[in-house]
């Protein structure tokens, strides 16, 4: 859905907006209010469609779900959905750009994997690396087999009695003419022991083919080594222990969190439905001239003692609220490209008095309360993610022989489609799962999100 800058919307707007278009500094909620209609649409590719994609200027500017539609001004549609303001195509370039004067386009789209995604692998490019990090392997373990180990001899006292003699250090020395073989076993089974414990886990590592005879015989032999439970094995991890906490999945997938707040968003604009209705809006006709495009594309005033069209005036009159030559610019190439009405002011004082009416109603309207909500649910989820790191700190620290860095990042914002989840029994799963188990989530607050809001303006 490709937007144009930002401008006073038409009279009577369907979402109740006093501005359409983007516009720099915008909230995510803001921005999915002015992209997400109202559009002439096909419904049956809509009725396709898992993300709703807002454009301007070429780029990507804030990604939402689709999860319906709300109809209005007879052949109009808005999309039913919320915004995903850390999906990865944010800021990217328009995936769907084509030459058509249409704002909007519909196809599929190539999703860019987050940070630390794994990558996807085609099979000549996993057989080469398979074949490369084998051949890494063999290399590392004929050296170690091959790797002499010194053999010690005793050392003989003035007396001649071997092994006699009390001098600390002074019993033993290295043999400088004999060597024996490594404890090739031993370092082979090390080395298993650290490759488990850094990706997790015996059964992490032994994924691929659980049930073969080789994963039989490496678990037994790496639970000979570090205990049936494990207990021995994260003394063997080499790496840091690096978690990332993505909340809004963790929310998703475990409370309550995200149908509460959908309801509280839903509340919301049902509220400020009936406010609008039980107040008119501010009559746009008293402050400035209305023009709509006639059959011939010609523009019409509504008021038949307006002064007749003139692009030049509608530039003035943007200029006259600060907007910038390029703004100016791109709004005329979106002027001739909308079906959209416009409207020029009759004085600046109209103009200034028709916005400050205008704010003053929103304020009555409670128009902010949907940008409110979306702050308290971002502090709600980032006070839950402390809460989890906090535990998941102390739990790690409890590991016997855990001694590398554990580093945890909470992200409240990051969208990751058609995620893969990790192994259950990996030592971050575990170590979440546990998390989560006894942390309170936002569910587990007291009252509604909306309750909570409503209760802190009081506030």
């Amino acid at each position: 859905m490709r937007l144009g800058p930002e401008q006073p919307a038409p009279p009577g707007d369907a979402l109740g907006r006093d501005l359409i278009g983007y516009a720099e500094g915008l909230s995510p909620a803001q921005l999915w209010l002015r992209g997400r209609g109202v559009w002439k649409a096909r419904l049956d590719k809509v009725a396709d469609c898992a993300l709703a994609l807002i454009v301007y200027d070429g780029r990507v500017v804030q990604v939402g779900t689709v999860e319906g539609v709300s109809f209005h001004l007879e052949d109009r549609v808005a999309v039913e959905g919320r915004p995903l303001p850390g999906h990865p195509l944010v800021g990217q370039p328009d995936p769907l750009h084509n030459d058509s004067r249409n704002p909007i386009a519909y196809g599929k789209v190539e999703v860019p994997a987050t940070a630390g995604s794994p990558a996807v692998m085609g099979s000549a490019e996993y057989s080469d690396a398979y074949a490369d990090l084998l051949a890494q392997a063999v290399t590392t373990l004929t050296a170690a087999a091959r790797l002499p180990r010194p053999v010690l001899r005793r050392v003989e006292d003035p007396d001649g009695r071997a092994g006699a003699s009390s001098t600390p250090g002074g019993a033993w020395e290295v043999d400088p003419t004999r060597t024996e073989p490594t404890d090739w076993a031993e370092f082979v089974t090390l080395a298993l022991a650290g490759a488990a414990a850094n990706v997790g886990g015996i059964g992490v590592a032994l994924a691929g083919r659980p049930g073969s005879w080789e994963a039989a015989g490496v678990e037994q032999l790496l639970e000979s080594t570090v205990g049936p439970d494990e207990a021995g094995l994260w003394a063997h991890r080499t790496e840091p222990l690096r978690i990332t906490l993505h909340v809004d999945e963790l929310l998703a997938d475990h409370t309550e969190t995200g149908s509460e707040y959908d309801t509280a968003f839903r509340a919301i604009r049902e509220r400020i439905t009936a406010a609008e209705e039980r107040e008119p809006e501010v009559d746009l006709a008293t402050y400035a001239w209305i023009y709509d495009r006639d059959s011939s594309g010609e523009w019409q005033p509504h008021d038949p003692a307006a002064p007749a069209w003139s692009l030049e005036a509608w530039k003035d009159s943007l200029r006259a609220s600060g907007t910038s030559e390029q703004g100016i610019a791109a709004g005329a190439q979106w002027l001739e490209e909308s079906s959209e009405g416009a409207w020029i002011s009759k004085t600046p004082e109209a103009e200034a008095e028709y916005y400050r009416l205008v704010n003053e109603r929103d304020q009555r309207l409670g128009l902010d309360d949907e940008d409110r909500l979306e702050e308290l649910r971002l502090r709600e989820a980032r006070e839950y993610g402390a809460a989890l790191k906090t535990h998941i700190e102390h739990a790690a620290a409890q590991l016997d022989g855990l001694n590398v860095p554990v580093e945890i990042v909470v992200d409240v914002e990051t969208y990751r489609p058609n995620r893969e989840l990790e192994d259950f029994n990996s030592l971050t799963a575990r170590l979440i799962d546990a998390a989560v188990m006894d942390v309170p989530s936002p569910a587990d607050l007291p009252g509604t999100p909306l309750e909570r809001l409503d209760n802190s303006t009081k506030e």
